[in-house]
């Protein structure tokens, strides 16, 4: 009368013996060869392990993509390796220590003229050209707004824009009727740090055939003396100098 190995789940009709330098998994696969029923219920536990595992594998990584990119605007930077001409946004920037960082990414991310649901006098008040996007850098990645103080019409020449400290424009408040200023905020994430943003400077943005181009060249907020009551950023949080680099979008 046979038995049933305990670990391999085979009936053998003696205590089954390792060959030389056989581990005890090699032997329960040579047991498992002589019993086809034992290997097929051994095939339908380890299909079912694969899935539950795959299956909660998924869901592990659902859950990190939704809590890393909950508060970040468009998709993910695309593209890798260096920096280059390729990359539809591509910037550097200047700290003051002297070392740049870049950062980009590369397909052509949405930047339509949006309009709220806002109505005033009976007329719907349509807000700004705005672009936001996440950039990728070699040590971290960022969180890249430009918003400008009215539309960018679909085919437009070539105009410079003042680079203002910060949104200009009330909630609710009608646009200008022309191109005048823009807006620039940079987040680091990676830890997620406060936003750099830009003090002065200019942007250069035309227009044609749906896609805009722009180039930026600016300098930060954030440096020299701090008030009495507030300590003076660690180097490692010291927002930059001075930016540069160019953008494309589809518009």
């Amino acid at each position: 009368m046979g038995r049933s190995d305990a670990a391999c789940g085979v009936r053998v009709g003696a205590t089954p013996k390792a060959k030389p330098f056989e581990t005890r998994l090699t032997l329960c696969v040579r047991l498992l060869r002589q019993d086809p029923a034992a290997m097929k219920r051994w095939h339908v536990v380890t299909a079912v392990v694969i899935v539950v595992v795959l299956l909660l594998a998924g869901i592990g990584w659902a859950a990190w993509w939704l809590n890393d990119n909950i508060d970040a605007p468009g998709p993910g930077a695309t593209g890798s390796g260096p920096c280059s001409s390729a990359d539809s946004i591509n910037i550097q920037m200047v700290f003051t220590d002297g070392h740049t960082v870049q950062a980009c990414t590369r397909d052509r991310p949405p930047c339509p003229n949006q309009t709220t649901s806002g109505i005033i006098n009976g007329v719907t008040i349509t807000t700004r050209f705005g672009l936001g996007n996440q950039l990728r850098s070699s040590s971290r990645r960022y969180i890249f707004s430009i918003r400008f103080d009215s539309t960018l019409p679909a085919d437009a020449g070539e105009q410079t824009l003042t680079l203002a400290p910060g949104p200009w424009i009330m909630p609710g408040a009608p646009a200008p009727t022309a191109l005048t200023s823009a807006y620039i905020s940079i987040i680091p994430r990676d830890p997620h740090e406060e936003a750099y943003l830009m003090e002065s400077g200019s942007l250069t943005v035309s227009s044609s055939h749906g896609v805009a181009h722009g180039r930026i060249v600016g300098t930060f907020s954030g440096h020299g003396p701090t008030r009495p009551d507030r300590p003076a950023p660690s180097p490692a949080n010291e927002p930059p100098v001075s930016i540069s680099g160019t953008f494309a979008c589809n518009h």
